[in-house]
């Protein structure tokens, strides 16, 4: 099991924590803040390096991270349910006010549908 080191905080005052990269749903660059977002369902970790770094060092490691967006790497297993219409990605099946979803870029679309179908079989494609 391999594990992230992250912090809660942009200064990483509260120190570093470990969490499974199984439990990453996302990273996430944010251009304004110039950080990596770590997304679980619950929370959101900062953590240190380039999104490129990251995306490259995961997928070495086997894990399946993509890139769906110019500022977005999703772990595709992760994926529960795709919406082709608005081009949004859900982590769970049934969608409701505090659901985590991320943009995909349109290029990218057929590919993340193509690989999320390909690791779950009760994928939701809408």
């Amino acid at each position: 099991m391999l594990l992230l080191s992250v912090t809660r905080d942009e200064e990483g005052k509260t120190g570093s924590i470990n969490i499974r990269t199984d439990d990453a749903l996302f990273l996430e660059f944010d251009q304004i803040q110039k950080r990596v977002y770590a997304h679980t369902l619950l929370e959101r970790f900062f953590i240190a390096g380039s999104l490129t770094y990251w995306q490259t060092s995961l997928k070495a490691a086997g894990y399946e991270f993509e890139t769906v967006d110019r500022n977005i790497v999703v772990h595709v297993p992760k994926i529960k349910r795709l919406d082709s219409v608005f081009a949004f990605a859900y982590f769970d099946y049934e969608i409701n006010k505090s659901s985590k979803r991320i943009t995909l870029a349109q290029k990218h679309i057929k590919k993340v549908i193509a690989d999320a179908t390909e690791h779950n079989r009760r994928i939701i494609v809408t």
